[in-house]
């Protein structure tokens, strides 16, 4: 399929084609391009084959998904999909697939992978794989080991359970500001996604303009590798009446209780006592028609109207427009289970009985902030304790958006804050505030339990806290702070209160790579431990009958002095704190490769959990970001130009490529930097890699016929296959082929060349696995050929030598194989991005060799002479342009 690509400075692709489904073409071809072996790792998860490549993690992975039912699930949700959306997945697995063979998955690690072609499930499958986790059942299963062993004597259960709720490095930042309170009087969207920091990250920055007249449109954001559009964050510009509008949308994730866990038999114990109730799977339907319906929006309402068809995870959007609409809603499928309900958060005995009735999209009047809180109206000025006088959010009814029930706790308040304390309007460029404010709102009321405390270090973390309590990448309070956490985390997690938690969990052994370290309980401890510290009604029965407690200003001056005693070479949180990404494949060590860097340098970053600044770790683990923001953005609503944006590595996941970690330091900074569409301010990129690549043997490509089989094309093994062509050239017929004095030797000797070449490759094509042709294919402006015509951009070369007729008789039909080897070929031969025309050079005097060429649909040209390998050659030329009408 035809598409254009270019590139901005950073290495971003801009992708720009005529038709959907050449975008979405070129989207996945570029996607394989750039990110092949995070892609096929994800699609290996996805397909529960993730064992393969990353030994034993990956083989519970697997089992974790067979289990679910992961890859039927994609199958059933693609064979639901109306036609539009089934051609938009194909051509976007298409896509991938043609960009893997183009060198896409030329890395060491996949060296000992077999390729195989996407399918168009598959994307629905990477999506699955990338957010069954989202909905919290590990926590479902920690909570219900906590209900089973912390007992605390006429304290209600989910009160207990309480204690564990908060999770401050989860969800995202999101805000929307109302053009009345901004400097362009248009409205601004922003945010920043967290999730778990991977090398490369887990959003692409990308632009997909389709210049279909009928239905056009040019759209920047941020996608997933492995699936098409830009289904979480995006900013469309439309030409209309000669002027443009635009529209924008970002979303957080709604912490709701979306997925439950259901008790198979009394107990949610064991290797098969629990199952997942997922709307995805049992509705068939992840919500893609919202991914395309995205990229078509013009208006506010046409992204709510898209976002009415999400199904998971169940996310908050603000969206707005040039207009100077903008909504709230939220969007996706919450069972019906009661707000508030111990049953919320434990094990259910059987699922809920439908789904809740989400509140219609509300306007937005002065500004709008999402990050993972738990919903409440909020107050107008002079009444909401915020000081200042700028704009408030103002949002009615934001009770009945409370689906779940772990929230995080303070960063929607600071930014609130701090859009209320400014009375200068918002613009692009005073967004970079909020994305880089690191005050932890929370260390008050954890420091306040070292009131008794008259140490040095206590006198220290009171003075961070009343100058704001910054968790500054360069403040070594900081970092004595964060220390202090970690340590009260794992005094008061060792402490007998707790002691019951430490019993065994009873799951699945097997399954202890997924679950992760939800049931370490100095992580729990380290999340909760606000509320852990403020709970004097914690008292339970120790083993020999007394009654147990904590005393927290003790275990806090202890914890203290611990800390203090570590702070003898000073270290500044930087110094402690830097990015530790995943990488696709975690525990494979690639094949060393002389020059090839493994990885980046990680910069020091600034912020913990708590702070709108996110670089999440986990108190009580280590103190290093393991989750941060995985992308920022700024859309500006009045002129898409200003608008802005950053990813934590870069656009391009090969290691040594100059875009794998460019954009490392400004993120690490907190910075973002400007969106460049205008086209004249892109580089063309080259997209001539014609030849789709593979070991020796592998198979490339494929196309089911039906009832006329399956026509299959595989890299031609010069050793493997050295008899069989032998045989083929051999017989009077191959007369013009030019080998038939050649030994078998020779004849290997001859292709092995062939395979050593850049620019020429030889395949086998099968039908029903039978051979059947011998497929060269070539550049010819690096062949003699390109001597004896005028070479164009995108030309492909090609041989081609019929050795059988192929399985005709056992399909009765067709009785001329050329009628499917010949959609085949011309299939295979365009299968690559850059191909635009198929050249071919049949020797003139060979009529019926010319003759089936114009059968295929080619045009014959002239004759030329000139000088091949083989000695002089006189040939008819015969060209076939993409999108020429097939054979005839």
């Amino acid at each position: 399929m035809d598409f254009d690509l270019f590139r901005d400075d950073l290495g971003i692709p801009h992708v720009r084609a005529a038709t959907e489904t050449a975008l979405a073409y070129g989207q996945g071809w570029v996607t394989a391009q750039d990110r092949g072996l995070q892609v096929e790792a994800d699609r290996m998860r996805a397909e529960e084959r993730y064992g393969e490549i990353a030994g034993a993690a990956g083989q519970a992975w697997d089992r974790f998904a067979a289990k679910e039912r992961l890859a039927a699930t994609a199958r059933e949700i693609h064979d639901a999909l109306a036609a539009p959306e089934r051609a938009w997945l194909a051509a976007y697995a298409d896509g991938v697939s043609a960009g893997l063979l183009a060198g896409g998955r030329d890395v060491p690690e996949l060296a000992g992978v077999p390729f195989r072609p996407w399918q168009p499930w598959t994307p629905i499958g990477v999506f699955l794989a990338s957010h069954v986790l989202f909905n919290g059942f590990p926590s479902i299963l920690w909570r219900a080991h906590v209900a089973r062993h912390l007992h605390v004597p006429g304290v209600p259960l989910d009160r207990v359970l309480g204690l564990f709720t908060a999770d401050g490095g989860s969800g995202s930042n999101a805000w929307a500001v109302h053009g009345r309170y901004t400097a362009s009087g248009g409205p601004l969207v922003a945010g920043d996604p967290h999730r778990t920091l991977e090398l490369p990250g887990p959003y692409q920055q990308v632009r997909l303009a389709c210049t279909d007249p009928a239905a056009p449109y040019d759209v920047v954001g941020f996608a997933f590798p492995g699936v098409p559009g830009v289904p979480h964050f995006g900013h469309a510009v439309h030409r209309h009446a000669g002027s443009d509008q635009s529209v924008a949308w970002g979303i957080t994730n709604a912490a709701a209780h979306h997925v439950e866990v259901v008790r198979d038999g009394a107990d949610s114990r064991g290797v098969d006592g629990w199952r997942l109730h997922w709307p995805a799977r049992e509705l068939s339907d992840v919500g893609v028609g919202a991914w395309r319906a995205l990229l078509h929006a013009h208006t506010a309402r046409d992204v709510a109207d898209a976002f009415g068809r999400w199904v998971d995870p169940v996310n908050r959007v603000l969206t707005a427009d040039s207009t100077g609409d903008v909504l709230s809603l939220t969007a996706g499928k919450v069972p019906a289970v009661p707000s508030g309900a111990p049953e919320l958060a434990l094990p259910a005995a059987k699922p809920a009985d439908g789904y809740v009735d989400l509140p219609a999209p509300a306007a937005v009047v002065q500004v709008a902030v999402d990050a993972n809180e738990r919903p409440v109206t909020q107050h107008p000025a002079g009444a909401d304790g915020r000081p200042g006088t700028g704009p408030r959010d103002l949002r009615p009814g934001r009770e009945a958006h409370d689906l779940g029930w772990s929230y995080a706790p303070h960063r929607a308040e600071r930014i609130r804050q701090l859009l209320a304390e400014t009375s200068e309007p918002e613009s692009p460029a005073t967004q970079a505030r909020i994305h880089g404010d690191t005050r932890d709102l929370g260390a008050e009321g954890l420091v306040a339990h070292l009131a008794g405390d008259a140490s040095a270090a206590a006198d220290r973390l009171r003075a961070w806290v009343a100058d704001g309590a910054h968790v500054e990448a360069a403040s070594t309070d900081a970092a004595l702070y964060m220390r202090w956490r970690d340590a009260l985390a794992h005094r008061l997690a060792n402490h007998p209160v707790f002691a019951p938690l430490h019993e065994p969990h009873d799951q699945d052994p097997a399954l202890a790579p997924v679950l992760g370290g939800v049931f370490d309980v100095a992580a729990a401890v380290g999340a909760g431990l606000a509320r852990i510290l403020a709970a004097d009604w914690l008292v339970v029965d120790g083993a020999d009958g007394r009654r147990l407690r904590i005393d927290t200003a003790a275990e806090a001056g202890a914890a203290l002095a611990v800390a203090a005693r570590e702070s003898i070479n000073e270290p500044t949180w930087g110094d402690l704190h830097v990015p530790a990404p995943l990488l696709p494949v975690p525990d494979l060590v690639a094949p060393a490769v002389p020059g090839r860097p493994v990885g980046v340098v990680p910069a020091p970053v600034s912020g913990n959990n708590e702070t709108v600044r996110c670089t999440g770790g986990a108190p009580g683990v280590a103190p290093t970001a393991y989750r941060a923001s995985v992308a920022r953005y700024v859309w500006d609503l009045s002129d898409r130009s200003n608008s802005r944006w950053g990813v934590p590595f870069g656009a391009d996941g090969r290691p040594g490529s100059p875009h794998f970690d460019d954009q490392h330091a400004t993120w690490a900074d907190a910075r973002t930097t400007a969106v460049v569409t205008d086209w004249d301010r892109l580089r063309p990129a080259d997209t001539s890699l014609r030849l789709l690549n593979g070991a020796r043997g592998a198979e490339v490509w494929r196309r089911d016929f039906g009832a006329d089989g399956l026509v299959t094309v595989h890299v031609l093994d010069p050793d493997a296959d050295a008899d069989l062509l032998h045989g083929w050239f051999t017989q009077p017929r191959a007369s013009f082929w030019g080998m038939g004095e050649h030994t078998r030797d020779e004849v290997r000797d001859t292709y092995a060349f062939v395979d050593s070449l850049e620019t020429h490759h030889a395949y086998l094509v099968r039908w029903d696995d039978e051979p059947v042709v011998l497929l060269q294919a070539y550049h010819p402006e690096h062949d003699p050929v390109g001597t004896a015509y005028d070479v164009r951009p995108g030309d492909l070369g090609l041989h081609f030598f019929l050795g059988s007729r192929g399985p005709v008789a056992r399909h009765g039909a067709p009785l001329d194989p050329w009628s499917v080897l010949g959609p085949a070929m011309r299939g295979f031969l365009f299968a690559g991005a850059g191909t635009r025309r198929l050249v071919g050079e049949p020797d003139a005097h060979n009529e019926k060799a010319v003759r089936r060429m114009q059968v295929m649909g080619f045009t014959a040209g002239e004759v030329v002479s000139f000088e091949s390998p083989q000695g002089p050659k006189v040939a008819r030329m015969a060209y076939l342009d993409r999108g020429e009408p097939g054979p005839r």
